[in-house]
């Protein structure tokens, strides 16, 4: 039947002017009309995942003259069925079948590949949802499916530009700061040509004013509240902030302004906060600009954005009642651009600084091994070469045995300083190895003996060690500047998958009703705390004091 004259009956059937068994054909004919001029294949199978019936579009994509043809088989006997790729073939989309009809809840918006029959791979977005008899038991489901290759393929396009805007962005370091004088000198410029004006040149020089502060200021936090202190002062409005978008692409409020001063009380820094875009959820073209835009409430919406990377919004809020200009969203934007390059430079600063930084480090680290760690070594080896001559005299192996002592508790000092140069290394040592070092450490400091006793260790996880190991380095460091122990025991043990770690002098302790906040028990036992172990701190005026950390359920191999 035509379209046409399909759509004329139902007309007739609106009408009432059908009944019976044409009423029935023609509610029969719209609904083959419907779903035959939609752009979404639609199916509907039983509980076995056997095909009752489709569309035409279905029937297209499956090779076949007839949407009948489908009845009575399942995805096996069809192109989709046979290819052999992630998120596609019959066991996948019958387990989706299933578990739909089990839990009696669709699934929606899921993303697949389905070969059709010319050979070719398309993605699709599908949604599966239950069919239900009058009783609401599940009878079987009903799918639907669109392609969406072209946006799959938009999207890798996106990602692929953005790694690549990502790489750049060190070295964008002096174009933007070059970009930000030009402004400014742009700014000075209009500043003196405008003089006759007496309004636009104090906005002019307010701007001027603004830009510099950003461009001068490198941090962060500096440069949005410059940025919002340069809107206050431009115009009279209710309320201004910004928000940027994290490393998960969620937009946090970074800065709120009243005029006046910071509202303290509303801003909460990292607070995610709705998208401010018009298109939020929307791709945008591959170069293409958000432009500002109004609110409903007469809110000005800038986007902070340095070349194709949008980096956040700044946004101002109208008096009640009032607007912004033509002109006056001018000079906002002028502000959002000044700011996206400072917020880009500052971020660009930090991780510049922090490379920098991590290689100085290696760099020192590496130097001090090469030759002073190297020196110290060999200073060890000739003193313990001597302590074994028996030419010497009391007093002469007296100096060489503390000559000894010193060279040894050198090299373990400079050992532990390379290990906090490179704390990764840390994680890569054993632990009974890294308690032995700081001992050693601490003996060459302090005129006190340090015991080790340790028993059979397994292997931690490298926070657990990370964590152990400052907590006996910060009790050592406690002992060596406040007990005035003459000696020390560290005992290390594991039994039934708790590791026990106990650190004893025989000092002067303390009440531990009134503890010394130098001690930095808080410290420890935030440590503990951070992998899930119990610390306890026991110690009295003049008996000493004893340090006590139990990690469970410890599992690994013995070292």
């Amino acid at each position: 039947m035509p379209e046409a004259g399909a759509l004329s009956l139902y007309a007739a059937l609106l009408r009432g002017e059908l009944e019976g068994d044409e009423a029935l054909q023609a509610s029969r004919h719209i609904f083959e009309l419907v779903m035959n001029n939609v752009e979404q294949a639609i199916w509907w199978k039983d509980v076995n995942s056997v095909y009752l019936g489709c569309n035409r579009k279905l029937a297209q994509y499956a090779g076949l003259d007839d949407a009948s043809e489908m009845i009575g088989k399942t995805d096996s006997d069809f192109p989709w069925g046979q290819i052999e790729r992630p998120r596609t073939g019959t066991e996948w989309f019958q387990d989706h079948d299933r578990a739909v009809v089990e839990s009696g809840e669709p699934i929606l918006g899921m993303r697949e590949q389905v070969r059709v029959v010319d050979g070719r791979v398309m993605w699709v977005e599908t949604n599966k949802v239950p069919v239900k008899d009058r009783e609401g038991n599940v009878i079987g489901t009903l799918g639907t499916f669109i392609d969406i290759s072209e946006r799959i393929e938009a999207e890798d396009e996106l990602k692929r530009t953005l790694e690549e805007l990502d790489e750049r962005v060190k070295g964008r370091t002096y174009e933007l700061r070059t970009a930000n004088d030009t402004l400014l000198r742009e700014v000075e410029e209009r500043v003196r040509l405008e003089q006759r004006e007496r309004r636009r040149r104090a906005q002019a020089e307010t701007l001027r004013d603004t830009a510099a502060a950003i461009a001068r200021s490198l941090q962060l936090d500096d440069v949005i509240e410059q940025a919002l202190r340069g809107v206050e002062q431009l115009f009279d409005h209710r309320r201004s902030r910004v928000a940027l978008y994290d490393i998960d692409g969620v937009l946090e409020l970074a800065g709120l302004r009243v005029p006046g001063g910071t509202d303290v009380h509303e801003f909460e820094p990292h607070t995610p906060v709705p998208d401010l875009s018009t298109d939020a959820g929307k791709p945008r073209a591959h170069g293409e600009r958000p432009c500002p835009h109004l609110g409903d409430d007469g809110t000005v919406i800038l986007p902070l954005q340095v070349a194709d990377r949008l980096l956040g919004f700044l946004a101002v809020e109208p008096n009640p009642g009032a607007g912004f200009t033509t002109d006056e969203i001018g000079l906002l934007a002028t502000i959002a651009d000044q700011a996206a390059s400072a917020i880009s430079n500052s971020r660009a600063l930090v991780m510049a600084r922090s490379l920098a930084a991590i290689e100085e480090r290696q760099r020192l680290a590496n130097d001090l091994h090469d030759s002073v760690s190297q020196t110290l070594w060999t200073a060890s080896l000739v003193a313990e070469t001597l302590a074994r001559s028996a030419n010497l005299t009391d007093d002469e192996a007296k100096q060489v045995g503390r000559l000894r002592l010193l060279t040894t508790g050198a090299l373990s000092e400079m050992r532990t300083l390379l290990l906090e140069l490179r704390p990764n290394v840390i994680e890569e040592t054993p632990l009974a190895d890294l308690v032995r070092q700081l001992a050693s450490a601490f003996e060459s400091r302090k005129s006190a003996s340090c015991t080790v006793d340790l028993g059979p260790l397994p292997e931690v996880l490298p926070g657990v060690k990370v964590a152990l190991y400052r907590i006996v380095q910060e009790s050592l460091n406690n002992v060596a500047r406040h007990a005035e122990a003459t000696k020390v025991r560290i005992t290390l043990s594991c039994s039934q998958d708790r590791l026990r770690l106990e650190v004893t002098d025989d000092g002067i302790g303390f009440d531990t009703n009134r503890p010394p906040e130098h001690l930095g028990q808080r410290i420890m036992a935030e440590r503990a705390r951070a992998i899930g172990a119990e610390l306890s701190v026991c110690s009295s005026v003049g008996s000493g004091t004893s340090v006590t950390v139990t990690v469970s359920d410890v599992v690994g191999l013995p070292l």
